[in-house]
């Protein structure tokens, strides 16, 4: 059960909807792709008044059919894992939101790039009085199974929930260390994997990091106790000290 917050929690950064628009983007190019095998069979299908006789070309034009219909599975499968993804972080962080008091700090979509250069994006991190933690939401449909590092879904992953939010851990408390603020602190970063669709079935096995449906969040990150304390001043300096690096990293 979830706690109702009498006071709400401090947000440090705002959802930028970044998921949203790349899935108006890839809703875009779906229509495109569409749109441009459409016309081709227009162009091709004999007996249409729209056909045109392309001669000694009529099979390389059929055979570039196949790109715009690649592009579709392509971009419509791109389209639907950035809408699920969206939605599961705007559910995460109106969980949050309503029910951590205002001695949580939040900050949604933290994007840095990594040390190969390329740009990560932390879904939620959540600086507490108990501890900090790196939120990565899936936002899985059916039954998904993992046993340690090992994850099984109805779909391929590029990478698992659990090397994400290990990732993006890493890269937090390498963030909160570099602001010079908290070198000498014993600094821990608690990697989730919280899985937010209400029609998701976990088989979880000792799994590399805390995994938890939207249900159970609140709880466990209220409920933490490995012995830190941090006052409201130092989470603010914490979250500032993320942010620039964030930011510092992306100009690089």
């Amino acid at each position: 059960m979830t706690r109702q917050a009498t006071t709400a929690l401090k947000v440090l950064k705002t959802l930028d909807k970044y998921l949203e628009r790349q899935a108006q983007k890839s809703l875009l190019m779906t229509v495109l792709c569409i749109g441009t095998v459409s016309v081709m069979l227009l162009l091709s299908v004999p007996k249409l008044p729209t056909r045109i006789n392309l001669g000694d070309y009529e099979i390389a034009f059929a055979l570039a059919m196949v790109f715009p219909i690649a592009g579709i599975w392509h971009y419509w499968r791109r389209y639907r894992t950035n809408k699920m993804g969206s939605t599961g972080e705007n559910m995460v962080a109106q969980v949050l939101e309503s029910n951590l008091g205002d001695d949580y700090y939040l900050m949604n979509n933290v994007l840095y790039a990594n040390d190969r250069g390329n740009k990560e994006d932390i879904d939620h991190v959540v600086l507490g009085p108990n501890g900090i933690f790196s939120v990565e939401t899936k936002h899985y449909q059916g039954k998904v199974t993992c046993r340690r590092g090992y994850w099984r879904v109805s779909f391929p992953l590029r990478r698992t929930p659990s090397s994400q939010a290990k990732s993006n851990a890493y890269w937090v408390n390498k963030a909160i260390k570099a602001s010079g603020a908290f070198e000498a602190w014993k600094v821990w970063v608690e990697p989730i994997a919280v899985f937010s669709n209400p029609d998701v079935e976990l088989d979880v096995t000792d799994p590399e990091v805390t995994v938890v449906t939207l249900d159970k969040l609140v709880n466990f990150v209220t409920s933490y106790d490995e012995g830190y304390s941090y006052s409201s001043e130092q989470l603010e300096r914490m979250g500032e000290g993320i942010l620039k690096q964030a930011s510092n990293s992306i100009k690089q």
